[in-house]
Order: structure tokens, then sequence, then C-alpha cells
């Protein structure tokens, strides 16, 4: 083995400021502006636009309520997509349902022999029997009117719905997921 070396603060022993120049230099936070980020919007200015620091809150939270719907309307289009790529529904199917982000029973009776014909509903005598399910929506609503009998399969109708596909003869069947 060789002769042990010499430790380098020893070299500094018996100095005031161990090779740090000025004894004001090593002062605390004040000689290097404050800490972390501090004067960020003044004397740090141009380092914060250099290295991009963000300032202030960032982000949104969604309310739930808006974030269940928003999923509902995700599926409805993931499931949609998937159909017209198997080729189960043509274009103009797909952009009818598409369009409309909660479906009505106005919009079942202007497409439900569209969709026997797709081979997606099936009608009997003069019944319609559709499954909501296929196309990802969950909930049937009230808006429009209703001639044809409709036998729908859901997870949740409004009343209205219920109320008017049964003055046209039909039925609305629910079931839980």
């Amino acid at each position: 083995m060789g002769p042990r070396k010499k430790k380098k603060v020893k070299k500094y022993r018996g100095s005031r400021t161990c090779g740090g120049g000025s004894h004001k230099k090593r002062r605390g936070a004040g000689s290097r502006g404050g800490r972390g980020r501090a004067g960020s919007h003044k004397h740090h200015y141009i380092k914060m636009i250099k290295i991009g620091w963000e300032f202030g809150k960032h982000g949104f939270t969604r309310p739930k309520c808006v974030r269940k719907s928003y999923r509902a309307l995700r599926l409805v289009k993931l499931t949609l997509r998937k159909l017209r790529d198997e080729g189960k529904i043509d274009e103009a199917t797909y952009r009818f349902f598409y369009s409309r982000p909660e479906i009505n029973v106005g919009d079942l009776e202007l497409i439900a022999d569209k969709l026997v014909e797709l081979g997606l509903a099936e009608k009997t005598n003069s019944k319609y029997k559709l499954d909501l399910s296929i196309f990802g929506y969950r909930k049937l609503l009230g808006r429009g009117t209703v001639n044809k009998a409709l036998e729908v399969r859901v997870a949740e109708a409004t009343e209205t719905a219920i109320e008017k596909i049964k003055k046209a003869g039909g039925e609305v069947i629910l079931f839980e997921e």
C-alpha cells in the first residue's frame, strides 16, 4: 500500500471560510436568491421562462355526474365504431346513432325498420324487438312520438318513454347490468 492521502478538509483547517471566498458569499438561501422557486416573477423570471416552471394551479377535475355521462357517451361511440368496423351497421345508421348521445323513443320509431333490415332487431307480426345494449345505450328517454309496437330491452327508461311505448302497444323490458 502506498502512502495515505490527506483529506481535503485538512487543507482548510484554520481558514475562516474553507475556500468559499468572502465570508458573505455562503450565507443561507439569500445568497442564491431564495429557496426553491422564490422570485420566479421577479429576479428569477428569465430562469423561469428558460426552464419552464409552471406557476399557480393547473388542471381541472370534472364533477362526478359529468364524468359518468362522459363515460356513457364514450361507450356508445366505441360500440358503434366497433359495429361499423365489423360491418354489422352501415354508414348511415352509424351516423344516425353517433349523433345522438342518448336515445329517445322517437329515434327508435324512425330507425326500427332499418335495424330489422340489418339484422339487429326482430319483427314478429307487427312488433319490433330491440335490444339497446347492442349499441351501448343504457337509458331510453321519452322524446318523440311512437306509432309502432316496440319491445325494447334496456337498463333504464324514463316514465314518459315507458308510457309512450305502452300506448303504442309495446313494452319496455328493464334488465340489470
